[in-house]
This record gives C-alpha cells, sequence and structure tokens, in this order.
C-alpha cells in the first residue's frame, strides 16, 4: 500500500480482499484527500470523500451481514445441539420404559405361572385327603344291626329287606357325600383362585403406578430439557439484538475514523 501514495489512490485502487484491505485503504484514502484539500484540489478531495463513504457503508454491512450470519450459526448450532439431546433424551426413556414393561411382564408370568402351579398341587391334595365315601351313619349302623340280627335268627326274608333298605340309604348318603365333597374342594381352589387374583392384582396395580411415575418423570425431564432450549435460544437472541444494537451504535457518532471502524467491526463479530 505504500507505493500507492505516491500515485492517485482512486484510479489505482487495489484489490480490496479482505476487510483489513479496505481498511488500509481508506487511511490511504483519507491521507490522499487531506493532500487534495491542502493542494486546493478540491474536486479531487471530493471523489476522495465520496468513495471513503462507500467504501465505509461497504464495510459496515459486509460486516453486519457477517454479524448476523455468525449468530445464525450460533442458533443453528444450539438447536442442533438441542436435537441431538432430545433424541438421546427419547432414546433413554423409550428403553427405559420397554425395560421396565420386558420386566413387568417378567414378573407377571413368573407369579401366573407359580399360582397355577399351587392351584394344581391344591386340586390334588384335596382329591387324595379328602375321602372317597362318607362315613357310615348312624342310621345306616342301626340298620346294618338289626340286618345282622334278623340275619343269626335265621329270618333271612327280613334280613334281606333290611339289606335293600340299607343299600339304598348308603347310596343316597353317598350321593349327598359326594355333591358335598365337590363343593368343598371347589370351595378351596376358589378361595385360592381369588387369594391369586387378588395378588395379580396387586401387582398390576403396582406395575401401573410404576408405569406412570415414569411417564410422568418423564414429562418433567422433558419440561426441563425445553425449558433449556428456550432459555439459550433466549439467552442467544438478546445478545445478538444488544450487539446489534450495539454494531449499529458505532457508526451513528459522528467523525468515527476507518480504523475504529473496523476494529469495531471485528470485535463484534468475534462475539
Amino acid at each position: 500500500m505504500a507505493n500507492v501514495a505516491f500515485l492517485d489512490p482512486l484510479k489505482n485502487e487495489p484489490n480490496l480482499q479482505t476487510a483489513q484491505d479496505v481498511d488500509d485503504y481508506i487511511n490511504t484514502l483519507t491521507q490522499h484527500q487531506n493532500a487534495c484539500e491542502k493542494q486546493g484540489k478540491y474536486m479531487e478531495a471530493e471523489d476522495a470523500r465520496k468513495r471513503i463513504i462507500e467504501l465505509r457503508n461497504q464495510l459496515i454491512t459486509k460486516k453486519k451481514k457477517e454479524l448476523i450470519i455468525n449468530w445464525q450459526n450460533q442458533k443453528d448450532q444450539a438447536e442442533k445441539a438441542y436435537m441431538e439431546e432430545y433424541n438421546q433424551f427419547n432414546q433413554f426413556w423409550d428403553n427405559k420404559m420397554l425395560n421396565f414393561n420386558e420386566e413387568a411382564k417378567q414378573v407377571e408370568q413368573e407369579l401366573q405361572n407359580r399360582q397355577q402351579n399351587e392351584q394344581k398341587q391344591l386340586q390334588e391334595e384335596l382329591e387324595r385327603t379328602t375321602p372317597q365315601k362318607p362315613k357310615e351313619s348312624s342310621e345306616v349302623l342301626n340298620l346294618k344291626k338289626i340286618q345282622e340280627h334278623l340275619a343269626k335268627q335265621k329270618n333271612y326274608v327280613e334280613a334281606h329287606a333290611i339289606q335293600n333298605k340299607r343299600a339304598q340309604l348308603e347310596e343316597e348318603e353317598h350321593k349327598i357325600y359326594t355333591i358335598s365333597r365337590s363343593q368343598k374342594i371347589k370351595s378351596q381352589l376358589q378361595l385360592l383362585e381369588q387369594r391369586h387374583l387378588n395378588e395379580l392384582s396387586a401387582l398390576q396395580q403396582r406395575i401401573k403406578a410404576g408405569q406412570d411415575e415414569l411417564r410422568k418423570n418423564r414429562s418433567i425431564d422433558l419440561e426441563r430439557l425445553l425449558q433449556k432450549y428456550q432459555n439459550t435460544k433466549k439467552d442467544l437472541e438478546q445478545k445478538e439484538q444488544m450487539d446489534i444494537l450495539a454494531f449499529d451504535g458505532q457508526f451513528k457518532t459522528k467523525g468515527c475514523s476507518s480504523q475504529s471502524t473496523y476494529k469495531s467491526v471485528m470485535m463484534m463479530a468475534k462475539k
């Protein structure tokens, strides 16, 4: 840039690729403007002044755009980080609920298997321990004595009649006992079945309570995650607005030098 100072900088404008190139060239034009002013070359000074204004506006516009893009990138990164955390959150809770349900299903199946075994064992025990025949009633025993007494007296006809009567009574009592026996076994099995139903119901209630608790905790954690993202997003937006306002305020002050312009722009862009 040193050689440009000996030439007309307006006619030998360098390739302005970077903001620093623009700022250096603005300094060169400022020196040229001052020199033309001292030499009375007012039109050349005016051309330099106009070009300086153009370059400053271009620099401000470019850096403000870069500043906005930078903030958008930060917001995009925050959203990307949130989505990654959200996906991890869903995977974690889906797996947790899946594992809970699988364990609950296994526990429920084990309980049902145990109950089936208990039911089978009780039924077998009741069938084995409950007599198949009833005890002889006093009436049957009395008929038996009469029958034996008549037989000893050789009164076979009456003994046979009593024998038939006793057999008929025994058959009736056996039928009644068989019904009573079945009802007794059934009643015992029903009591056990009801206890099993209560056990299963209690287990299912505990499982449901566990599922509800997991859903509640998931909802609470999701609310925290969403609030965290909203707070981050709000903070970024507020800081962006503050920095843009501060950025704009840097160039409303009259007499702002080209060097201070460049430094202010670069500091904002790097935040």
